[in-house]
C-alpha cells in the first residue's frame, strides 16, 4: 500500500525512481549528440523535395503534361553519352522536383547522377547536393547503408527507452502532474530550462514513441516484420512472391513493351520511378502511384520479367486488410509526415527542431546538477 500511496501521490521517495533516473540520465548523455544529428537532419528533410528541386541545374523546360519527354527517350540520350554505363533507377518529373533522375553506374562500377530535361531529355550531371548529404546523414550516419541504419536502429531504441523512463520521471504525484505541462518564465533560467525539458518531453512524448519505433524498423526490418505478424499477421503489407519462375537466357523486352505491360497492369496509375532501365538484370520493378504524384502511401509495386515484359507480381501498396497492415503502412508517412500539406509538414519541422532542443536542455540540467561546480 505505501508502494502505491507513494507512486500516486509522491514518486519522488520512490527508489524505483531514482533508479529511473540514473537510467535516463546516462542514456540521454549517450546519445545526446546523437539526439540533436538526427533531429535536426530530420527536421530538414522534411522538405527535402522542395530543397532537392532548389538544386536542380538552371535552364530546364517547364513540365508539361502534353510535350513531355518519355523514358525511352532519356535512356536513349544515356546510352548516347555514356556507353558501357548502366542505370540503376530513374524517377519521373512530377511538380515538386520537374525532372529525370537518374541513379547511374559506370563500366568500372563508379556510381554517379544526372538529371534530365522534362522535355528535351538533355542530361546533365547532378554532383552530390548538401541535401544528399544531409539525407546520408540521417539515414545512414554516413556511414553507408548497412552500419548506418543499424547503429540508427540502437540509436532509436535508447531514444526509446528515453522517452519511457522520461514518463516516468515526469510524473510528480496527483497534485503536481499538471506543474509539469507549462513552463514558468518568471523563474530563473536554470528553473525554466528544467521545466522546458519536462513540458516538451511530455507535450512531444506521442510522436517521440513512434519515431523512435520506426528508426528501430528501418533498421531492423526482418526481425520487426516478424514480431508484428506474430501478433497480427499481415496480408497486405507483404511483398507476395514472385508466382513464375524468370526466363532464361540473354534476350530482352524494349523498355516501350515494360512501360506498357506496367500501364496495363496497373491503370490508374502513374509511373513514378524504374528500376534497371537499362535491363542489364532478369527483373525489372515499376512504382505506380495511385494518387498524387510522390505519395508513397497509395501505390501499385510491379514485378516484371525483362526478357519478355510479363508482369509477375503487384503489390498493392497501402492496401490494408488487418491491424498489423495499418501498423506497418503507417511507419513511412507518420515517420516523415511529408503526405499531409504544408501544415503538416510544418509541424513535422517544428517538432524535429523541438527534439533537438529536448537533448539540448537535458545537457543542460546535467551540467547544472553535477558539473557546474566543478569547472
Amino acid at each position: 500500500m505505501t508502494f502505491l500511496h507513494n507512486l500516486v501521490h509522491d514518486p519522488r521517495k520512490l527508489f524505483l525512481r531514482r533508479a529511473v533516473f540514473q537510467i535516463h540520465l546516462w542514456a540521454g548523455i549517450i546519445v545526446s549528440v546523437y539526439v540533436v544529428i538526427i533531429a535536426v537532419s530530420g527536421a530538414i528533410l522534411v522538405f527535402e523535395d522542395e530543397l532537392t528541386s532548389t538544386t536542380l541545374p538552371a535552364g530546364l523546360s517547364k513540365l508539361t503534361a502534353t510535350h513531355m519527354a518519355s523514358i525511352p527517350d532519356v535512356m536513349q540520350q544515356f546510352l548516347h553519352y555514356y556507353p558501357g554505363a548502366s542505370v540503376s533507377e530513374i524517377d519521373t518529373p512530377w511538380p515538386t522536383i520537374p525532372a529525370y533522375r537518374l541513379h547511374a553506374v559506370s563500366a568500372t562500377g563508379h556510381k554517379f547522377n544526372l538529371v534530365a530535361d522534362p522535355v528535351t531529355a538533355s542530361l546533365h550531371s547532378q554532383p552530390e547536393t548538401w541535401v544528399t548529404w544531409v539525407h546520408d546523414l540521417h539515414v545512414y550516419l554516413l556511414l553507408g547503408n548497412t552500419y548506418g541504419e543499424q547503429i540508427n536502429a540502437v540509436g532509436a531504441a535508447i531514444l526509446l527507452l528515453l522517452s519511457v523512463t522520461g514518463l516516468l520521471l515526469w510524473w510528480q504525484g496527483l497534485k503536481n502532474w499538471t506543474r509539469a505541462l507549462l513552463i514558468d518564465l518568471n523563474r530563473n533560467w536554470r528553473r525554466i530550462n528544467f521545466d522546458a525539458h519536462h513540458a516538451i518531453g511530455v507535450w512531444t512524448l506521442a510522436i517521440v514513441v513512434w519515431w523512435s519505433i520506426s528508426g528501430i524498423y528501418f533498421g531492423c526490418y526482418k526481425q520487426f516484420v516478424s514480431v508484428v505478424n506474430a501478433i497480427s499477421p499481415l496480408q497486405g503489407m507483404v511483398s507476395p512472391p514472385l508466382s513464375q519462375t524468370l526466363s532464361s537466357g540473354t534476350r530482352r523486352a524494349t523498355l516501350r513493351a515494360i512501360l506498357a505491360a506496367a500501364q496495363q497492369a496497373s491503370p490508374r496509375g502513374r509511373l513514378f520511378g524504374l528500376s534497371d532501365p537499362s535491363l542489364r538484370g532478369a527483373l525489372v520493378y515499376a512504382q505506380m502511384d495511385l494518387r498524387d504524384p510522390g505519395d508513397f502511401s497509395h501505390r501499385d509495386i510491379l514485378a516484371i520479367d525483362a526478357t519478355n515484359a510479363q508482369v509477375l507480381t503487384i503489390w498493392h501498396y497501402g492496401q490494408n486488410h488487418s491491424a498489423g497492415d495499418w501498423f506497418m503502412w503507417s511507419m513511412h508517412p507518420l515517420h516523415f509526415g511529408t503526405l499531409w500539406g504544408l501544415e503538416i509538414k510544418i509541424g513535422w519541422f517544428f517538432l524535429g527542431i523541438s527534439l533537438s532542443i529536448l537533448s539540448a536542455t537535458g545537457v543542460i540540467m546535467y551540467w547544472n546538477r553535477y558539473l557546474r561546480d566543478r569547472f
